[in-house]
């Protein structure tokens, strides 16, 4: 009895530091999947949907699952109804452009802001940091007017322009390659390397996590654009995919059916972006949350 009354306090503080362990562990990961069902229970549906037939979606009570799971006519008709390969296309473009080239000025000026030195440096920072405030939706009318007097209206320029240059980006990148020593680059510059040089074999390999996590934010804020292609696209050739969504409802009737297919659609390419970039994009959020 001594003995146990001895070893009884270990015990007893071993287990509840073990339950304390794996329960807050369990916790989590139930809260993870709970989480992770939330929201893959809406994309389940709108899959699920673009198989069914018209008077399914309407029927009562809601079922889940198709009469006919592998019901391919919806796809069918969702390019001969309207034509969706070009607004495929046209998103697809625009989001190319936007993203090669916001990509290209983020990197430029991020290294810029880390690794040159000129003269009020960080008053320019600032002011492109500014741009966050601006909402997107109070610089439509002088942007329409720029592209209208540029002749760009209904090009893919004009849709691309709002998104040529991204503050987000600059700022993103800049944080990662201010984390970089300076011997690197001071080393490389006694070798006779020049700027450009050193950004794209030094700086690039080293913030690709970052460069990634840019790549996946930027393509999905691209290729979601609505009210921008909306007011500057008025013709349907040059409609872009979200706007060509809107099309499918009607004034008296709306094919469900015809909008959870294109919607599938629209989906596919962010999916593909994020699976293989998701290696880079969590590497990067883990290395944002140790710089602080």
């Amino acid at each position: 009895m001594t003995l146990l009354a001895h070893f009884m306090p270990v015990i007893v503080s071993n287990t509840a530091n073990w339950f304390r362990k794996y329960l807050s562990a369990w916790l989590v990961y139930g809260m993870l999947v709970v989480g992770g069902i939330v929201v893959f229970i809406p994309l389940a549906w709108v899959l699920l949907t673009s198989f069914k037939r018209p008077e399914e979606v309407t029927r009562l009570p809601i079922t889940w699952l198709p009469d006919q799971l592998f019901y391919f006519d919806n796809y069918i008709h969702l390019f001969q109804r309207q034509p969706f390969a070009r607004y495929f296309v046209n998103s697809m473009v625009v989001a190319i452009i936007s993203l090669l080239s916001s990509t290209l000025i983020a990197c430029l000026a991020a290294y810029a802001f880390a690794k040159l030195q000129f003269r009020f440096k960080e008053f320019w920072f600032v002011l492109v940091l500014s741009v966050f405030m601006v909402p997107q939706e109070a610089v439509v009318l002088p942007l329409y007017l720029m592209v209208a007097r540029a002749g760009l209206l209904d090009t893919y320029l004009g849709l691309a322009l709002p998104d040529l240059f991204t503050a987000f980006g600059i700022y993103l990148l800049r944080q990662f390659i201010e984390g970089i020593p300076d011997d690197y680059v001071d080393a490389a510059r006694i070798d006779g390397a020049s700027e450009i040089h050193i950004l794209w074999t030094i700086i690039i390999p080293l913030v690709k996590s970052a460069l990634a996590s840019f790549i996946i934010i930027k393509f999905m804020w691209a290729w979601n654009q609505f009210l921008w292609p909306l007011v500057v696209a008025p013709s349907q050739k040059m409609f872009t995919i979200t706007v060509g969504l809107v099309s499918f409802a009607g004034v008296y009737y709306t094919d469900w059916t015809l909008i959870t297919t294109a919607t599938v659609f629209s989906m596919l390419p962010m999916i593909l972006v994020f699976i293989f970039l998701q290696r880079f994009l969590v590497k990067g959020l883990v290395l944002a949350g140790l710089k602080g």
